[in-house]
């Protein structure tokens, strides 16, 4: 397989702030009248320990779409992908740009040792929840990012999309899933780049804070 020769790229960034309220909501906790002190505390220790352990770090490179037809996508440097939603989603997009996220593997080793070792189920419980509105509110700044790059080269981003997750049908029959299979795929545009994710035999990614996907680059009109 030919790797894409578009260049990887990396995008950092300081670790968003996550609201403490936010995780009592996530837990059902809907009330803050009602939330006894040791709760509140554990969730604001939350906060605090996940912006000192994320590092939020992507990694994207763009290739050009050679052909979409009937959810079959594929690049110019041979790899494909099939998700039937391709069509409506990624539609007048002439080039894909695929991207590794990650804030790292220190959160994940800290909530484990907090089962494991320390027995602290509550503030395991808190600190996972917390990467992960991390990571959330990471990748919105990054699109937010790519928006902006590409924008001063005359190009808008499509809907995210990755595999794994169901999308909207363009023929309205429901709603269709990108198989998770296909993350293999998506790691090939990386072939021969250091990235700071492992793709396991199961296509889960480790660190287990991590996110995959692409975007359709679509050119703007003039």
């Amino acid at each position: 397989m030919t790797r894409p020769d578009q260049t990887v790229r990396q995008w950092t960034s300081a670790p968003p702030p996550v609201d403490a309220a936010r995780i009592l909501r996530v837990h059902k906790y809907t009330d803050p009248s009602k939330v006894r002190p040791v709760i509140r505390d554990a969730a604001e220790k939350a906060v605090g320990e996940a912006a000192k352990l994320a590092v939020p770090s992507a990694h994207y490179v763009v290739n050009a779409i050679e052909s979409l037809e009937s959810g079959r996508l594929r690049l110019a440097c041979g790899i494909n992908f099939d998700c039937a939603a391709f069509d409506q989603h990624l539609c007048g997009a002439r080039h894909l740009l695929a991207f590794v996220m990650t804030i790292g593997p220190r959160l994940d080793a800290t909530v484990l040792s907090l089962v494991e070792d320390v027995f602290e189920p509550l503030d395991a419980l808190f600190l996972e929840t917390a990467g992960w509105l991390t990571i959330e509110a990471a990748t919105k700044n990054f699109a937010r990012h790519l928006k902006e790059e590409f924008a001063a080269q005359g190009r808008s981003l499509t809907l995210r999309m990755g595999p794994g997750y169901d999308y909207r049908s363009h023929n309205g029959g429901g709603r269709v899933r990108w198989d998770l299979w296909q993350q293999r795929e998506l790691f090939q545009m990386f072939e021969g780049t250091d990235l700071p994710v492992e793709l396991m035999e199961s296509c889960a990614m480790l660190p287990k804070m991590s996110r995959s996907g692409v975007f359709g680059l679509i050119p703007r009109e003039s």
